[in-house]
């Protein structure tokens, strides 16, 4: 997706979740082989951003009542331009969730729960529990910075796919985050 924000600013990013994969990681003598089934996530972009931007991104992939699952969940950036990166993954086949998402927590207490929601309906309802904060800070010289937080967790609440019946998601790991920067 491409979102314009005036005629010299915008970005172009494309996501991709519930990619199989198959592996291990080697740490000294500890091997860690993938637990089947394993996913990956492919997230690429480029652009000329505004001066000042806040971004939330979540995504997850995984199997969830004999689906595959995959949650891509963006806000903030996108908001108010008509345009989202928001999609459900299931079974291989995409629904665009074209409407906003809001993102409920506490920048103060970023390991506390979020909540995810579609903003009009009720085709996203998400509780994101989390377990793990990532943090990293740069800058904050001249006013320009980075702060991103990324949280690993777990996803349970309830997802409506086009033409489908909702699917309860339960404990779906995956992450949250939250980033702003002057650049």
């Amino acid at each position: 997706m491409v979102i314009p924000w005036t005629d010299a600013q915008f970005q172009y990013t494309s996501k991709q979740n519930t990619l199989p994969a198959s592996g291990y990681v080697q740490l000294d003598d500890e091997r860690l082989d993938f637990a089947a089934p394993a996913f990956g996530c492919l997230d690429y972009g480029r652009g000329v951003w505004p001066e000042y931007t806040v971004w939330n991104w979540g995504s997850a992939s995984g199997a969830q009542d004999g689906h595959t699952v995959g949650l891509n969940l963006g806000g903030q950036w996108t908001d108010g331009t008509g345009m989202t990166e928001n999609g459900l993954c299931v079974d291989g086949r995409l629904t665009k969730i074209s409407e906003d998402l809001a993102f409920e927590y506490d920048r103060a207490a970023m390991m506390e729960p979020w909540h995810v929601s579609t903003a009009a309906t009720d085709r996203v309802d998400l509780l994101f529990e989390p377990e793990f904060e990532r943090v990293s800070e740069s800058g904050r010289r001249d006013g320009f910075f980075s702060s991103a937080h990324q949280i690993f967790g777990c996803y349970s609440g309830r997802i409506t796919p086009d033409g489908d019946r909702p699917i309860d998601v339960r404990e779906l790991f995956g992450w949250i985050e939250e980033h702003e920067a002057r650049w």
